[in-house]
């Protein structure tokens, strides 16, 4: 497989642009975190903080970047632990201070145990602003906001996480190309799902098929957990035990997302267990897919998300009134559950400010969901789209969204 990934360009950019939105005596310091204690002395994976990863390319736990605006320039430092042989033959290899250098484009990469003694330097130094990520919620994070009050409380601490939202906000070509990739392979999991889907499979063999295709490519992780929903159990939003058995006659929501060089796809699609949708299913089929084309011809720079909704809103009520399920004096939110659109990029539900106006460069999701417990059943449809300056773009065009290659695909 060919490795795709951000280049070294990609992360020196954004520190650039971090450095530009800072004042003279602007000391930042982000940390790559620590996983949490699963149980005893196994932890949940490690993932680097997204924030930290954005600037360095770096997923080395217990590492730090230290960047200093002086004299309208500024100039950063990666800290990273020291080479352990004993820590390394039980835990694998640690990053190297080359590797280092040549994955994020920084050329000051020093171990760990000299950051206090410097960060004494720093703050001695004209430091008027101490910049931290408070939202990080890791071990590592934590000892660091400590230590940063006990020693220099007198310092006014900011928070950075509102400027790496408004950057990561906006996504850059390299970006939009792996994040067009990661909907591919997710197109290839949905199909090799749709070949395994029929009356009588256990949801988990869909759920394996996608993770069978997504490891085959590399992506040993997902970009979070796997949905695979039949019947009744699609009424559950986050629905993560896909052990029952699917029914004829039976729909099976898919929600599920690969990742690719760091960036996520997130896809959503309803499959009929034995390759024809039913009238009702059909019914409500076409009009989840009328809200998506509502949401793709309203999303344009100058609105909120909150205008997807809205509008998604008044096609789903149209259709539900015309259906017979919606009464005039009914909210519509009795069928349609959840928003339509969230951001998307390094993480699944990326960093955003969801009151500002949309602008080319934002990825969004498109997932309109209509859900009818009476008659034990519901589902939603997803894309993922990219904010143009007239309009949007499919990043997902090539995965089938339509009922009827759904029903080909499945009966072939």
């Amino acid at each position: 497989m060919k490795k795709h990934k951000l280049s070294t360009a990609y992360f020196q950019k954004n520190r650039q642009a971090l450095g530009a939105l800072l004042t003279d005596g602007s000391l930042v310091i982000l940390a790559s975190g620590s996983p949490p204690v699963r149980s005893s002395d196994a932890h949940y994976r490690y993932l680097a903080n997204r924030n930290f990863f954005y600037l360095t390319g770096i997923e080395q736990e217990g590492s730090l970047l230290v960047m200093f605006r002086e004299f309208g320039v500024t100039k950063s430092t990666l800290f990273i632990p020291g080479i352990d042989a004993m820590h390394e033959r039980w835990n694998g290899r640690r990053v190297t201070r080359q590797e280092a250098m040549e994955q994020s484009g920084l050329t000051d990469v020093l171990y760990i145990e000299g950051f206090e003694g410097q960060l004494a330097d720093w703050v001695a130094s004209r430091t008027t602003k101490l910049w931290l990520d408070t939202s990080a919620d890791n071990p590592q994070a934590k000892a660091l906001k400590k230590l940063l009050s006990d020693k220099y409380a007198s310092f006014v601490t900011v928070d950075v996480s509102p400027l790496m939202t408004q950057l990561r906000m906006i996504k850059q070509p390299e970006e939009l190309d792996l994040i067009r990739e990661a909907a591919n392979l997710t197109g290839e999991g949905i199909l090799a799902m749709m070949k395994a889907c029929r009356p009588g499979a256990f949801e988990y063999h869909l759920w394996s098929e996608f993770q069978y295709t997504l490891s085959q490519a590399g992506c040993l992780e997902p970009a979070f957990e796997s949905i695979v929903a039949s019947g009744k159990n699609a009424l559950c939003l986050h629905y993560m035990t896909p052990m029952e058995r699917i029914a004829d006659g039976d729909l099976v929501q898919l929600d599920v997302g690969a990742v690719v060089g760091g960036l996520c796809a997130d896809i959503s699609r309803a499959l009929p267990a034995n390759g024809r949708f039913s009238p009702q299913q059909r019914a409500i089929y076409d009009l989840v897919r009328a809200c998506q084309e509502t949401a793709f011809a309203t999303i344009k720079p100058g609105i909120r998300i909150a205008e997807i909704n809205d509008a998604c809103q008044a096609t789903a009520r149209e259709g539900l009134l015309a259906q017979g399920l919606l009464q005039t004096d009914q909210p519509v939110k009795e069928y349609f559950w959840h928003g339509v659109s969230h951001h998307m990029g390094l993480d699944v539900h990326d960093v955003s400010n969801k009151e500002s106006l949309l602008k080319p460069g934002m990825v969004l999701t498109v997932e309109p969901g209509i859900y009818i417990p009476e008659w034990g059943f519901g589902m939603r449809l997803e894309d993922d789209v990219v904010v143009t300056d007239e309009g949007c773009r499919l990043l997902s065009a090539g995965i089938p969204r339509e009922a009827d290659e759904i029903e080909a695909l499945m009966l072939s």
